[in-house]
């Protein structure tokens, strides 16, 4: 019952907004009573919080499969995470509830929750990852979040305020794929190891 109320929930705040979705509405898509959808989620802001990160752990772990620590070309593994990032981060389904996490307008910082217990524990593990490489030789030393923090900034870098301004065009899979290959390449630019 839980993942169908969290499966109602998305629908309706990506149709309604939070602000204006209703308890009610999502009980009546769950097909269930408010008193049901009550004894799982204690308010309106749980179920949103719980939306968006349950809405998306499954896919954000594939995301972080990709930072294999095995692999012989640091390259070719940063690039293989960076278009499953950017391949998650603008499709369809994850825009809007990426604008749901940012257009959070209510008083319990769902926002600062989202970010603290979503993005920043996947921004820590590429920092993991990056720390690890430091480690190896792979890349010169420097602060690990910071590192990540520069990863994942340039591979949004060409779409970002597009998308927070509501004028990205559908952007293809050949696309990202070469977004994500300017973005290694500078970052491995700047923290390859200096000969």
């Amino acid at each position: 019952m839980r993942l169908t109320l969290l499966d109602a929930a998305i629908a309706v705040f990506l149709e309604q907004g939070f602000d204006r979705a209703l308890m009610s509405s999502i009980s009546d898509r769950a097909g269930c009573s408010k008193g049901t959808l009550y004894s799982y989620f204690s308010s309106k802001d749980e179920l949103f919080f719980e939306a968006v990160l349950g809405g998306t752990e499954k896919e954000c772990q594939t995301v972080i499969l990709a930072l294999d620590a095995t692999s012989e070309s640091l390259q070719e593994t940063l690039l293989s995470f960076g278009k499953s990032y950017l391949s998650l981060l603008y499709s369809p389904r994850f825009q809007a509830l990426r604008r749901l996490a940012f257009c959070d307008t209510s008083e319990s910082k769902l926002g600062r929750r989202v970010y603290e217990q979503g993005v920043q524990r996947y921004q820590e593990i590429v920092a993991d990852f990056l720390g690890s490489a430091m480690k190896r030789n792979q890349l010169r030393g420097a602060e690990p979040v910071v590192a990540a923090d520069h990863l994942c900034g340039l591979l949004e870098s060409e779409l970002l305020v597009k998308f927070l301004l509501r004028v990205l065009d559908d952007v293809t899979d050949d696309e990202l794929g070469r977004i994500a290959e300017r973005a290694v390449d500078v970052f491995l630019a700047a923290y390859s190891r200096l000969s």
